[in-house]
């Protein structure tokens, strides 16, 4: 810059100064560019043996000033020179830092305008880098975000440039951890650039990386890199900073957004779900005469995985199921429609024979659920085929609660055991016989009732149940719909009106009038 200054000093505004000066006499001196070549003035250019004196600026030689060795005047117009010219470089400096500061607020301005009308974060980090890569003359850069709140970072965007840009490793380098600890900018110089990116040639590098955050947390950085032959300095991380604190609530905002958009679609869609099972349970109990069934149906989530449903079977026999699938949510919801069509299927097939048996009934669902059951998952099935014309009913258990039994006597359980269905590819499950004489009520029910807690850790429990069934002589005995209301009013007394209901609830009685 030194030696280029002088010679447009010269050319702009010089000459009218050194002309200005009377005492100056331009055959007596000559002021030489850094080449020696003459500028102005007809004296000597020093290879005659006269005096030369350099004009030195910011450790340049940017010219030089020469005359007779007897002369003060080139002394003095050196001195004179020398002033000028450093007001001149100073001149250029702030102009220059001026324009800089221009060029980085309307960056800032033109950012935020674009960043407005960006709905996407992806797109915010690209048109970050977009515009900041150019303004730092950058060779590449990216914008990392960590994944789950953990060490792992992600690429959200990149900029367009020569050289493929990919983190090398799932584990951030030092300087990204420093960053995204500290919430502080890092500048390392000199680096050798295969140690953070893969594709690079063999070179040194400097990277500048801002954090991106908010008033809580750090979620991810934004990464330049130049070839070391052009170093970032204290003016290029104000600047990076400066977009990073911008980009980082247009990210946030945008993910929060979406976050919500993604929350209303997924509501909607286990309201829609929910509408869809529901429509899969009997719409009315059945209706035979001398009996009343009833049922209660309360899931954990939007969808359940609990069962219960009725087959009719042409002997007039009348099948009553609860099922229950392990886990909750949507993957439960699917297997419990899975189950039941399997359930309904099955007994078709097998016809007038299904009845007899609830055991061959159970063996021939678990045959077909076996050949499709998720990994780690399981139904547990209570299946029921009852009499109406005599009382007599049939039983087998897939791993079920057992079902409680309530008569003039008090409340059994009626035991029958059996492994849940889908896991193994033929258990043996046994058929148990028992009757319901008038007055009595059969309980079907999934573990979302008797496992649920209150707020100090009890869990509801099955003695509690078998003791809300026994009978209380002089008290009136429940039955149907009031039977279940009563039940499902204990629980909500004993869990709290908090309570975060843990799995789903399933109730099915049947009553001999």
């Amino acid at each position: 810059m030194a030696p280029q200054l002088l010679r447009k000093w010269l050319r702009r505004e010089g000459l009218p100064v050194l002309e200005g000066i009377q005492s100056l006499d331009a055959r007596q001196v000559g002021i030489l560019d850094a080449d020696g070549s003459l500028l102005y003035g007809s004296g000597p250019d020093g290879s005659d043996g006269s005096a030369r004196i350099p004009l030195v600026l910011e450790g340049q030689v940017a010219g030089w000033v020469t005359g007779p060795h007897e002369s003060r005047l080139k002394d003095d117009l050196a001195v004179l020179l020398r002033y000028l010219l450093e007001q001149e470089a100073a001149k250029k400096a702030l102009a220059s830092e001026v324009l800089d500061k221009y060029r980085e607020l309307h960056l800032l301005y033109r950012l935020a305008e674009e960043l407005g009308a960006s709905l996407q974060p992806q797109a915010i980090g690209e048109t970050a880098l977009r515009e900041v890569c150019p303004m730092t003359e950058s060779k590449g850069g990216l914008v990392l975000l960590q994944k789950d709140e953990g060490n792992e970072l992600e690429i959200l965007a990149t900029c367009e440039c020569e050289l493929p840009i990919e983190l090398g490793s799932k584990t951030p380098p030092n300087y990204l951890k420093k960053v995204l600890q500290t919430g502080q900018p890092q500048l390392i110089n000199d680096q050798d650039a295969r140690r953070y990116f893969i594709g690079l040639s063999p070179s040194t590098t400097s990277i500048l990386c801002a954090p991106l955050k908010t008033s809580k947390r750090v979620f991810g950085a934004l990464v330049l890199f130049r070839e070391n032959i052009q170093p970032f300095n204290a003016g290029d991380i104000k600047l990076v900073a400066a977009v990073a604190m911008q980009v980082s609530p247009a990210i946030e905002i945008v993910s929060l957004h979406r976050v919500q958009l993604d929350n209303a679609r997924i509501e909607r869609d286990l309201q829609t779900a929910r509408q869809v099972q529901s429509g899969l349970l009997p719409r009315r109990m059945p209706q035979v005469p001398g009996w009343q069934v009833a049922a209660h149906w309360q899931p954990a989530r939007g969808v359940s995985g609990d069962l219960y449903d009725f087959i009719y079977f042409p002997d007039g026999k009348l099948g009553l199921i609860v099922a229950d699938v392990t886990d909750k949510g949507v993957p439960a919801a699917l297997v419990m429609a899975n189950t039941r069509s399997i359930l309904r299927g099955a007994a078709t097939s097998i016809g007038r024979k299904g009845s007899e048996s609830p055991a061959r009934l159970l063996g021939r669902v678990n045959h077909v659920l076996y050949e499709d059951m998720p990994m780690n998952m399981f139904v547990t099935c209570l299946l029921v085929i009852l009499d109406p014309a005599t009382g007599l009913f049939r039983f087998a258990n897939a791993g079920h609660n057992l079902p409680v039994l309530r008569s003039r006597g008090g409340a059994v359980e009626l035991r029958a055991t059996g492994l849940p269905l889908g896991i193994f590819p033929s258990p043996v499950y046994d058929d148990q016989e028992a009757a319901l004489e008038p007055g009595d009520s059969l309980l079907m029910f999934s573990d979302g009732l008797v496992e649920a807690h209150n707020p100090g850790g009890d869990m509801f429990g099955f003695p509690r149940l078998l003791e809300m069934m026994r009978p209380r002589p002089g008290a009136p005995q429940l039955q149907g719909d009031d039977l279940l209301h009563s039940l499902v009013a204990e629980l909500q007394g004993f869990t709290g009106p908090h309570w975060e209901q843990e799995d789903d609830v399933t109730l099915l009685t049947v009553y001999r009038q």
